[in-house]
Protein backbone atom coordinates (compact mmCIF):
# COMPACT_ATOMS: atom_id res chain seq x y z
CA UNK A 1 0.00 0.00 0.00
CA UNK A 2 1.39 3.44 -1.00
CA UNK A 3 0.98 6.27 1.54
CA UNK A 4 3.08 8.79 -0.38
CA UNK A 5 0.18 10.63 -2.10
CA UNK A 6 -1.56 11.04 1.27
CA UNK A 7 1.62 12.34 2.91
CA UNK A 8 2.24 14.73 -0.01
CA UNK A 9 -1.32 15.99 0.23
CA UNK A 10 -0.92 16.59 3.98
CA UNK A 11 2.34 18.48 3.43
CA UNK A 12 0.74 20.56 0.68
CA UNK A 13 -2.21 21.43 2.95
CA UNK A 14 0.13 22.54 5.76
CA UNK A 15 2.24 24.62 3.37
CA UNK A 16 -0.84 26.24 1.86
CA UNK A 17 -2.24 27.02 5.33
CA UNK A 18 1.10 28.50 6.38
CA UNK A 19 1.29 30.78 3.33
CA UNK A 20 -2.30 31.92 3.81
CA UNK A 21 -1.52 32.53 7.47
CA UNK A 22 1.49 34.70 6.60
CA UNK A 23 -0.62 36.75 4.18
CA UNK A 24 -3.50 37.07 6.64
CA UNK A 25 -1.36 38.07 9.62
CA UNK A 26 0.63 40.54 7.52
CA UNK A 27 -2.49 42.20 6.11
CA UNK A 28 -4.08 42.51 9.56
CA UNK A 29 -0.97 44.06 11.11
CA UNK A 30 -0.23 46.25 8.08
CA UNK A 31 -3.73 47.71 8.41
CA UNK A 32 -2.98 48.42 12.07
CA UNK A 33 0.20 50.30 11.10
CA UNK A 34 -1.30 52.13 8.13
CA UNK A 35 -4.66 53.19 9.64
CA UNK A 36 -4.08 53.48 13.43
CA UNK A 37 -7.59 54.45 14.61
CA UNK A 38 -9.49 51.83 12.61
CA UNK A 39 -6.58 49.43 12.33
CA UNK A 40 -6.61 48.77 16.07
CA UNK A 41 -9.27 46.12 15.52
CA UNK A 42 -7.26 44.35 12.82
CA UNK A 43 -4.14 44.58 14.99
CA UNK A 44 -5.95 42.71 17.76
CA UNK A 45 -6.59 39.80 15.36
CA UNK A 46 -3.06 39.69 13.88
CA UNK A 47 -1.90 36.75 16.10
CA UNK A 48 -4.86 34.58 15.10
CA UNK A 49 -3.49 33.03 11.86
CA UNK A 50 -0.38 31.70 13.64
CA UNK A 51 -2.37 30.51 16.69
CA UNK A 52 -4.91 28.73 14.48
CA UNK A 53 -2.15 27.08 12.43
CA UNK A 54 -0.52 25.83 15.64
CA UNK A 55 -3.74 24.15 16.73
CA UNK A 56 -4.61 22.63 13.35
CA UNK A 57 -1.28 22.13 11.54
CA UNK A 58 1.37 22.07 14.28
CA UNK A 59 4.26 24.15 15.61
CA UNK A 60 6.21 24.39 12.35
CA UNK A 61 3.27 25.95 10.54
CA UNK A 62 2.81 28.50 13.34
CA UNK A 63 6.52 29.40 13.25
CA UNK A 64 6.39 29.88 9.48
CA UNK A 65 3.45 32.28 9.88
CA UNK A 66 5.09 34.23 12.71
CA UNK A 67 8.58 34.50 11.18
CA UNK A 68 7.32 35.02 7.64
CA UNK A 69 5.04 37.88 8.72
CA UNK A 70 7.84 39.40 10.80
CA UNK A 71 10.21 39.32 7.81
CA UNK A 72 7.72 40.97 5.45
CA UNK A 73 6.70 43.64 7.98
CA UNK A 74 10.35 44.42 8.76
CA UNK A 75 11.18 44.68 5.05
CA UNK A 76 8.27 47.02 4.26
CA UNK A 77 7.85 49.02 7.48
CA UNK A 78 11.23 48.77 9.19
CA UNK A 79 12.88 46.79 11.98
CA UNK A 80 10.95 48.61 14.71
CA UNK A 81 7.63 47.56 13.13
CA UNK A 82 8.87 43.96 12.94
CA UNK A 83 9.82 44.04 16.64
CA UNK A 84 6.43 45.55 17.46
CA UNK A 85 4.72 42.71 15.59
CA UNK A 86 6.75 40.10 17.51
CA UNK A 87 6.00 41.84 20.79
CA UNK A 88 2.26 41.95 20.17
CA UNK A 89 1.84 38.59 18.46
CA UNK A 90 4.73 36.29 19.45
CA UNK A 91 3.62 34.97 22.83
CA UNK A 92 -0.06 34.97 21.93
CA UNK A 93 0.61 33.08 18.67
CA UNK A 94 2.83 30.41 20.23
CA UNK A 95 2.37 30.15 24.01
CA UNK A 96 -1.41 30.52 24.16
CA UNK A 97 -2.20 27.58 21.82
CA UNK A 98 0.46 25.45 23.54
CA UNK A 99 -1.24 25.95 26.90
CA UNK A 100 -4.68 25.36 25.40
CA UNK A 101 -3.50 22.11 23.80
CA UNK A 102 -2.49 20.90 27.27
CA UNK A 103 -6.05 21.27 28.54
CA UNK A 104 -5.43 24.35 30.71
CA UNK A 105 -8.53 26.48 31.31
CA UNK A 106 -9.13 29.68 29.40
CA UNK A 107 -8.75 32.08 32.36
CA UNK A 108 -5.43 30.53 33.42
CA UNK A 109 -4.16 30.58 29.84
CA UNK A 110 -5.06 34.26 29.60
CA UNK A 111 -3.20 34.98 32.84
CA UNK A 112 -0.02 33.05 31.96
CA UNK A 113 0.10 34.36 28.40
CA UNK A 114 -0.19 37.97 29.59
CA UNK A 115 2.35 37.40 32.38
CA UNK A 116 4.86 35.88 29.93
CA UNK A 117 4.27 38.76 27.52
CA UNK A 118 4.89 41.35 30.23
CA UNK A 119 8.06 39.54 31.31
CA UNK A 120 9.28 39.57 27.71
CA UNK A 121 8.50 43.30 27.47
CA UNK A 122 10.37 44.01 30.73
CA UNK A 123 13.44 42.09 29.55
CA UNK A 124 13.34 43.82 26.16
CA UNK A 125 13.06 47.26 27.77
CA UNK A 126 15.96 46.52 30.14
CA UNK A 127 18.19 45.25 27.31
CA UNK A 128 17.28 48.18 25.04
CA UNK A 129 17.94 50.73 27.79
CA UNK A 130 21.32 49.22 28.69
CA UNK A 131 22.50 48.91 25.07
CA UNK A 132 21.25 52.27 23.78
CA UNK A 133 21.71 54.26 26.96
CA UNK A 134 18.22 55.72 26.46
CA UNK A 135 15.82 55.91 29.39
CA UNK A 136 12.68 54.31 27.97
CA UNK A 137 10.48 56.03 30.55
CA UNK A 138 11.65 59.40 29.25
CA UNK A 139 11.25 58.25 25.65
CA UNK A 140 7.65 57.13 26.24
CA UNK A 141 6.88 60.37 28.09
CA UNK A 142 8.30 62.38 25.19
CA UNK A 143 6.23 60.39 22.66
CA UNK A 144 3.03 60.94 24.65
CA UNK A 145 3.71 64.67 25.02
CA UNK A 146 4.57 64.96 21.31
CA UNK A 147 1.39 63.15 20.21
CA UNK A 148 -0.84 65.33 22.38
CA UNK A 149 0.95 68.48 21.18
CA UNK A 150 0.19 67.45 17.61
CA UNK A 151 -3.47 67.13 18.57
CA UNK A 152 -3.42 70.66 20.02
CA UNK A 153 -1.81 71.94 16.79
CA UNK A 154 -4.61 70.37 14.75
CA UNK A 155 -7.19 72.17 16.88
CA UNK A 156 -5.35 75.46 16.34
CA UNK A 157 -5.30 74.91 12.57
CA UNK A 158 -8.99 74.06 12.74
CA UNK A 159 -9.74 77.56 14.03
CA UNK A 160 -10.13 76.90 17.76
CA UNK A 161 -8.97 79.96 19.72
CA UNK A 162 -9.36 81.79 23.02
CA UNK A 163 -10.78 80.06 26.07
CA UNK A 164 -11.73 76.94 24.11
CA UNK A 165 -8.13 76.46 23.01
CA UNK A 166 -6.83 77.06 26.55
CA UNK A 167 -9.29 74.49 27.88
CA UNK A 168 -8.12 71.96 25.29
CA UNK A 169 -4.47 72.60 26.16
CA UNK A 170 -5.21 72.14 29.86
CA UNK A 171 -7.12 68.92 29.15
CA UNK A 172 -4.27 67.61 27.00
CA UNK A 173 -1.76 68.38 29.77
CA UNK A 174 -3.84 66.49 32.32
CA UNK A 175 -4.28 63.58 29.89
CA UNK A 176 -0.54 63.55 29.17
CA UNK A 177 0.35 63.34 32.86
CA UNK A 178 -2.22 60.58 33.39
CA UNK A 179 -0.99 58.54 30.43
CA UNK A 180 2.61 58.80 31.62
CA UNK A 181 1.55 57.30 34.96
CA UNK A 182 -0.76 54.67 33.51
CA UNK A 183 1.21 53.28 30.57
CA UNK A 184 2.18 50.01 32.40
CA UNK A 185 -1.48 49.26 33.07
CA UNK A 186 -2.47 50.33 29.56
CA UNK A 187 0.06 47.90 28.06
CA UNK A 188 -1.30 45.13 30.31
CA UNK A 189 -4.88 45.91 29.28
CA UNK A 190 -3.86 45.89 25.62
CA UNK A 191 -2.20 42.47 25.94
CA UNK A 192 -5.19 41.01 27.80
CA UNK A 193 -7.61 42.32 25.17
CA UNK A 194 -5.49 40.91 22.32
CA UNK A 195 -5.10 37.52 24.01
CA UNK A 196 -8.78 37.37 25.00
CA UNK A 197 -10.02 38.35 21.55
CA UNK A 198 -7.86 35.73 19.87
CA UNK A 199 -8.89 33.08 22.39
CA UNK A 200 -12.57 33.68 21.63
CA UNK A 201 -11.85 33.56 17.90
CA UNK A 202 -9.82 30.36 18.27
CA UNK A 203 -12.66 28.78 20.23
CA UNK A 204 -15.21 29.60 17.53
CA UNK A 205 -12.98 28.61 14.61
CA UNK A 206 -12.06 25.20 16.09
CA UNK A 207 -15.58 24.32 17.23
CA UNK A 208 -16.16 21.94 14.29
CA UNK A 209 -12.68 20.40 14.26
CA UNK A 210 -11.08 17.54 16.17
CA UNK A 211 -9.29 20.03 18.47
CA UNK A 212 -10.80 20.13 21.96
CA UNK A 213 -10.11 23.23 24.04
CA UNK A 214 -10.93 23.76 27.71
CA UNK A 215 -12.37 27.25 27.28
CA UNK A 216 -15.47 27.96 29.36
CA UNK A 217 -18.45 29.88 28.05
CA UNK A 218 -17.70 33.60 28.42
CA UNK A 219 -21.16 34.21 29.90
CA UNK A 220 -20.07 32.29 33.02
CA UNK A 221 -16.93 34.39 33.65
CA UNK A 222 -16.60 35.65 37.22
CA UNK A 223 -13.72 37.19 39.16
CA UNK A 224 -12.68 35.86 42.59
CA UNK A 225 -14.81 37.42 45.32
CA UNK A 226 -11.77 38.63 47.26
CA UNK A 227 -10.68 40.81 44.32
CA UNK A 228 -13.14 43.50 45.41
CA UNK A 229 -11.09 44.11 48.58
CA UNK A 230 -8.01 44.88 46.47
CA UNK A 231 -10.17 47.28 44.46
CA UNK A 232 -11.27 49.02 47.66
CA UNK A 233 -7.72 49.13 49.04
CA UNK A 234 -6.39 50.73 45.84
CA UNK A 235 -9.20 53.28 45.94
CA UNK A 236 -8.30 54.37 49.47
CA UNK A 237 -4.59 54.40 48.61
CA UNK A 238 -5.25 57.08 45.98
CA UNK A 239 -6.16 59.46 48.80
CA UNK A 240 -2.53 59.49 49.95
CA UNK A 241 -0.40 62.46 48.73
CA UNK A 242 2.51 60.19 47.78
CA UNK A 243 3.10 59.64 44.05
CA UNK A 244 5.40 56.57 44.51
CA UNK A 245 2.43 54.86 46.22
CA UNK A 246 -0.52 56.27 44.29
CA UNK A 247 0.94 55.58 40.84
CA UNK A 248 1.21 51.75 41.33
CA UNK A 249 -2.21 51.80 43.02
CA UNK A 250 -3.70 53.66 40.05
CA UNK A 251 -2.24 51.09 37.63
CA UNK A 252 -3.57 48.17 39.68
CA UNK A 253 -6.95 49.90 39.93
CA UNK A 254 -7.16 50.20 36.15
CA UNK A 255 -6.34 46.51 35.66
CA UNK A 256 -8.94 45.44 38.25
CA UNK A 257 -11.52 47.71 36.63
CA UNK A 258 -10.81 45.95 33.32
CA UNK A 259 -11.41 42.57 34.97
CA UNK A 260 -14.75 43.76 36.34
CA UNK A 261 -15.60 45.16 32.92
CA UNK A 262 -15.12 41.64 31.56
CA UNK A 263 -17.43 40.31 34.27
CA UNK A 264 -19.97 42.98 33.41
CA UNK A 265 -19.75 42.02 29.73
CA UNK A 266 -20.28 38.38 30.73
CA UNK A 267 -23.46 39.44 32.56
CA UNK A 268 -24.64 41.48 29.56
CA UNK A 269 -23.87 38.57 27.20
CA UNK A 270 -25.79 36.18 29.46
CA UNK A 271 -28.81 38.50 29.45
CA UNK A 272 -28.63 38.87 25.66
CA UNK A 273 -28.52 35.09 25.32
CA UNK A 274 -31.31 34.55 27.85
CA UNK A 275 -33.75 36.96 26.22
CA UNK A 276 -32.73 36.15 22.60
CA UNK A 277 -31.91 39.75 21.68
CA UNK A 278 -31.97 40.26 17.86
CA UNK A 279 -28.59 40.35 16.11
CA UNK A 280 -29.06 43.93 14.87
CA UNK A 281 -29.69 45.16 18.41
CA UNK A 282 -26.63 43.24 19.67
CA UNK A 283 -24.44 44.96 17.07
CA UNK A 284 -25.87 48.33 18.11
CA UNK A 285 -25.14 47.65 21.80
CA UNK A 286 -21.55 46.58 21.12
CA UNK A 287 -21.01 49.57 18.82
CA UNK A 288 -22.24 51.91 21.56
CA UNK A 289 -19.64 50.44 23.92
CA UNK A 290 -16.95 51.49 21.45
CA UNK A 291 -18.15 55.06 20.85
CA UNK A 292 -19.52 55.84 24.32
CA UNK A 293 -16.89 55.56 27.11
CA UNK A 294 -19.46 56.14 29.87
CA UNK A 295 -21.06 52.80 29.01
CA UNK A 296 -17.72 51.10 29.72
CA UNK A 297 -17.90 52.42 33.29
CA UNK A 298 -21.52 51.27 33.56
CA UNK A 299 -20.63 47.75 32.43
CA UNK A 300 -17.71 47.66 34.90
CA UNK A 301 -20.15 48.74 37.62
CA UNK A 302 -22.45 45.86 36.66
CA UNK A 303 -19.49 43.52 37.02
CA UNK A 304 -18.74 44.83 40.53
CA UNK A 305 -22.37 44.66 41.73
CA UNK A 306 -22.69 41.15 40.29
CA UNK A 307 -20.71 40.08 43.37
CA UNK A 308 -23.73 40.86 45.55
CA UNK A 309 -26.69 40.79 43.16
CA UNK A 310 -25.60 37.71 41.16
CA UNK A 311 -27.52 38.73 38.03
CA UNK A 312 -27.05 35.42 36.23
CA UNK A 313 -28.48 33.10 38.90
CA UNK A 314 -32.17 32.36 38.30
CA UNK A 315 -34.30 33.77 41.10
CA UNK A 316 -36.67 31.22 42.63
CA UNK A 317 -40.01 32.43 43.90
CA UNK A 318 -41.02 31.29 47.33
CA UNK A 319 -44.58 30.13 47.89
CA UNK A 320 -46.19 32.17 50.66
Amino acid sequence: MNFKPSADHHLYARLKASILGVVGSFVLFAAYLAVPPLGIFSGILAPFPAAYNRLIHGRLSALIVLLGSTAIISALFGIFAGCLYLGMCGMISLLMPELLMRGIGGSRVLFWTTAANLLMYAIGIAVYSSVSGINLQQLISAEISGSLQQAVTLYEKGGVTGEDLEFIKHSMTVASDLLKRLFPALITVMLVVIAGGNMLLVKKSTANTSVTLNIDDFTTFKNPDLLVWLLIACGFTLLLPLSPITTPALNILLIITMLYFFQGMAVVSAMIKKYSVPTLLRIFLYAMLIVQPYLLALVAGIGIFDLWVDFRTPKTQENL
